[in-house]
């Protein structure tokens, strides 16, 4: 994205984990942290702003999806808090039960 994150010989990489619906769980951390970085740098701070590596399985994939995929500008498209609400609408499809 726009800024390096890398700060000296340090490479900051965010880890998530899968485990189908309960991808809600980082999504909720994520959409707070990432409330707290745009308190202290700016509305337009994003996750991918901060981390030099952000990668996950299976329901952390989608996650490290939505906070990566980039814009027209090469921004990301979505915002942390965009990730919860995107489960609650498309989980039934993703990941549905068994009948």
């Amino acid at each position: 994205m726009s800024k390096s994150s890398s700060r000296g010989n340090f490479i900051t990489i965010l880890s998530i984990d899968g485990g189908g619906v309960r991808g809600i769980i980082p999504g909720v951390m994520l959409a707070y942290l990432e409330s707290q970085l745009q308190e202290l740098d700016g509305e337009d701070a994003r996750i991918a702003d901060y981390f030099d590596v952000i990668a996950g399985t299976s329901t952390g994939g989608l996650v490290t999806t939505m906070l990566t995929a980039p814009d027209a500008n090469n921004r990301p498209l979505y915002s942390a808090k965009d990730i919860v609400p995107f489960y609650l609408e498309h989980c039934p499809k993703i990941f549905p039960q068994p009948t």
